[in-house]
């Protein structure tokens, strides 16, 4: 499963069935892109390992239901970048379940944009939709413009 979102609060409420069925079904793979940006309080001399660290920390302890096992996570590493000016995002929000459906989408992973916001979604039964929105993902981490954060495997 891919799960792909620009941003994640009081996450451990929205993955609650993800991280549930991961439980029951060990070998159900499931990999999180996430936006990680530069505060921008941040001084330039933090490296992008620290401020990884922090977010993969924090994901698992606020934003991942407590004691079960945790998602791979990726990043975009330019948002963190220290140079002055506009910064790059990974701002995508959509599902990939089992390459047969896609779930495209406006909705962030927070309860707002799940309980409260007016978002809206496709959902996609088409395995070639699928495929093609995995291996795009897929193909920008094997090129390396999208990082592991290391920790949570």
């Amino acid at each position: 499963m891919l799960v792909a979102t620009y941003a994640i609060y009081q996450g451990a409420q929205v993955f609650s069935v993800l991280a549930e069925r991961m439980q029951a079904v060990p070998d159900l793979s499931v990999r999180v892109f996430v936006n990680i940006p530069r505060p921008a309080a941040c001084p330039p001399n933090v490296s992008e390992a620290y401020m990884v660290r922090a977010f993969a920390n924090r994901f698992a302890a606020q934003d991942w239901p407590p004691g079960v096992r945790l998602p791979e996570l990726f990043y975009d590493p330019r948002a963190l970048s220290a140079e002055p000016g506009p910064k790059a995002c990974l701002h995508a929000k959509c599902i990939v379940v089992d390459d047969r459906r896609a779930f495209i989408t406006s909705a962030n992973f927070t309860e707002a944009a799940q309980e409260r916001n007016i978002e809206s979604g496709v959902l996609v039964n088409d395995v070639h939709v699928a495929r093609a929105l995995r291996d795009q993902f897929e193909s920008l981490v094997t090129a390396g413009l999208l990082k592991h954060a290391p920790g949570l495997r």
